[in-house]
């Protein structure tokens, strides 16, 4: 039995029928996940982000929405990972590095889809990670609480919400307020012409998209409001375009990116 999806249960029941052939029900394992002060947003940004990366063809785990006694939570699937990957940090497993080295694309492709979404809060290690290896060793990307509206961190001087947006929208350096981590991750960007193609699939995304996925932001949560809502949708229409830009000004954030026009 996996130590994520630790069991997926059959209901009893009668059977459903219907044009599209028999039904049942079951019962599944999801992790689940709610909003405090320190992290006003956390449902927000885990809706907006899911859906941003499953329609950009990312290995995303689904969400679900939901309020229980009044309090809204935010349910994110549970997935079987990799055997051959270690379970817990330090370092990254020989089966996620060697992922690495050979699928530079997918590896762009997700950092790519991070700094879209403004998301600093990932790591392939050495002390914490928050993507792996499915079954079928694809990478996942999981845990999305931490991107767009942000959390606050006031000992940073980050006030969660508009602020961060505005300063994010401003400087692509103001995302990075955790590099005192030393997390592993922004150093795979190697390759100028899989970032331009990575940004210009993100460019292509129809404004459209973008408000349908903030509406999916359940209407009964407090933050963020209408206010709150429409700056993120035009920091996300925005951002798509200027977005290659960003990363070509602050190319040293990257260190292992070379001087551009140097490769492919």
């Amino acid at each position: 039995m996996s130590d994520y999806v630790e069991e997926i249960v059959e209901q009893p029941m009668d059977p459903l029928g219907g044009a599209s052939g028999r039904k049942r029900r079951f019962r599944v394992q999801f992790l689940g996940k709610e909003n405090n002060p320190e992290f006003p947003y956390t449902v927000a940004n885990e809706v907006v982000a899911t859906y941003l990366g499953i329609i950009l063809g990312l290995n995303v785990p689904a969400v679900l929405t939901y309020r229980i006694h009044d309090q809204p939570l935010v349910f994110i699937q549970m997935l079987d990972r990799d055997p051959g990957m270690v379970q817990m940090p330090p370092a990254s497993s020989s089966s996620l590095s060697q992922f690495v080295s050979e699928n530079p694309e997918a590896v762009h492709a997700a950092i790519i889809f991070d700094l879209f979404v403004a998301n600093n809060d990932r790591a392939f290690g050495p002390l914490r990670r928050n993507l792996a290896l499915d079954v079928g060793k694809r990478l996942f990307l999981y845990d999305q609480g931490n991107a767009c509206f942000y959390r606050n961190r006031l000992q940073a001087g980050i006030v969660a919400g508009i602020p961060r947006l505005k300063a994010v929208a401003r400087e692509l350096p103001a995302m990075f307020d955790m590099s005192h981590k030393g997390n592993h991750y922004l150093e795979f960007l190697t390759n100028w012409t899989l970032v331009e193609s990575c940004c210009q699939k993100i460019a292509e995304l129809p404004d459209f998209v973008i408000r349908n996925v903030i509406e999916r932001i359940p209407d009964y949560l407090a933050r963020p409001d209408a206010t709150e809502r429409a700056a993120l949708g035009e920091f996300l229409i925005g951002r798509k375009g200027y977005l290659i830009d960003h990363i070509i000004k602050w190319a040293t954030l990257f260190p292992e990116l070379p001087k551009r026009g140097t490769n492919g």
